[in-house]
């Protein structure tokens, strides 16, 4: 048999392969015709998932802490304008922040005491504002904890990206 005639007998069968192959590719729909593979689809769509719930459940927590943070600074500052003013506007500005920061941390379930407030020991005009040499004290602690508070909010961001990879229940307790 000649070269050309055992290409012209091949041609055939290539061409029922090259058949068979575009019926593979239409049962596995539009989205496949690129030639890849359904378990390599599977898994590539199953990564897409879970980095965009990860990255989801991440951003939320980033977006709580600076938040906090903000809240903190906020407080740092006023505290700063009610010690060089000295006037009641000042304070009630800083007492204003410490108390939207206490409530909002809180909610998110971290427990904090707050400064004492000035009572018989101030004029009358302060004597329901916090004592100012106890306030920085309580801003640090309070981003203390807000710190601890985001170390905990990522480990749970983790476990859950361990728990959606199969990851969990392959790694060997400690």
């Amino acid at each position: 048999m000649s070269e050309m005639s055992r290409i012209e007998a091949a041609t055939p069968a290539d061409k029922a392969d090259g058949a068979r192959g575009s019926a593979r590719a239409l049962s596995r729909g539009p989205e496949f015709t690129g030639g890849e593979h359904p378990d390599t689809a599977r898994h590539r769509i199953q990564h897409d998932f879970i980095m965009t719930v990860s990255s989801l459940s991440r951003e939320a927590i980033d977006r709580k802490y600076a938040y906090l943070t903000r809240l903190i600074e906020r407080a740092k500052e006023e505290l700063g304008h009610a010690r060089s003013a000295g006037n009641e506007t000042r304070m009630a500005a800083m007492q204003q922040n410490i108390d939207e920061l206490v409530a909002y941390v809180s909610g998110h379930g971290i427990r904090a005491k707050l400064p004492n407030r000035n009572g018989e020991s101030g004029s009358a005009s302060i004597a329901n504002f916090y004592v100012l040499g106890e306030i920085p004290a309580f801003l640090g602690e309070m981003s203390f904890l807000v710190d601890l508070w985001y170390e905990k909010e990522l480990a749970k961001v983790h476990d859950e990206l361990l728990q959606l990879t199969g990851l969990s229940a392959r790694m060997p307790l400690p």
